[in-house]
């Protein structure tokens, strides 16, 4: 049976939160920024949205952009910062570690139940499963093995969003989509569960795997807000 041996997470009505764009946290990626993230589809034959078990690890994800590297010194390193197409076109940072105050003007935060049926990549059964046709890839792009390290890294995407493409074709018996999407561990901590929710045939503005909450526009008076971006070593500009 396709998938067999993937540890699949039912998700149950798990409340999840997203940080979105207004007027709809909730909707579909414009298709030009779609396929720069994590477990995009390279291809682009669907979109993939991101929720997080919590609104600070929503924090953590979205302002990791502007995060200043460090030194062993303490001074600041300006290269490598990992950056967002969407913002990196709409709000350039002059120096990494500050970010413009109208970053939040356009901003939202959502709130959702969801449901359906995740592939669990942070499971060794479901790394097991996939090795064995993903280790060429891996070691194509550098990765000394497919395993778990290889799937967090954040360059190069190719391997994740390879990953995502093969999730999203398995069928169940009755041929009927058998995953939903992904869940996994932000790359700012183990401790932090992310979804990825894949786009299926008339999932329009949104997935129908999404019980949508009431929406609210981010404030810069949260205290998630403040707690990620004191992780990050973030100021407002």
């Amino acid at each position: 049976m396709p998938g067999r041996g993937i540890h699949i997470v039912e998700a149950n009505g798990v409340t999840v939160w997203r940080v979105g764009r207004a007027p709809d946290p909730w909707s579909w990626v414009d298709p030009h920024y779609a396929g720069h993230n994590r477990w995009d589809d390279a291809d682009g034959q669907f979109r993939t949205i991101y929720a997080a078990d919590s609104l600070y690890t929503c924090y953590v994800e979205v302002l990791a952009f502007a995060r200043p590297d460090v030194n062993a010194d303490g001074s600041m390193l300006l290269d490598e910062i990992e950056e967002e197409p969407a913002d990196a076109a709409e709000f350039p940072v002059p120096r990494p570690g500050l970010i413009p105050r109208d970053w939040i003007s356009c901003r939202m935060i959502g709130i959702a139940r969801l449901d359906g049926s995740f592939a669990d990549v942070r499971n060794s059964e479901t790394i097991a499963t996939l090795r064995p046709t993903f280790l060429e890839l891996a070691l194509d792009l550098g990765y000394s093995d497919f395993d778990a390290a290889s799937l967090k890294s954040a360059h190069p995407r190719t391997l994740t969003q390879r990953v995502a493409g093969y999730l999203y074709t398995l069928g169940g018996v009755d041929a009927s989509p058998l995953i939903d999407g992904v869940r996994f561990a932000s790359r700012h901590g183990d401790e932090m569960t992310m979804w990825a929710i894949f786009e299926r045939p008339g999932d329009e503005p949104a997935s129908r795997r999404l019980r949508q909450g009431p929406s609210r526009l981010v404030t810069p008076a949260d205290p998630e807000l403040t707690r990620a971006m004191t992780l990050h070593n973030l100021t407002w500009r």
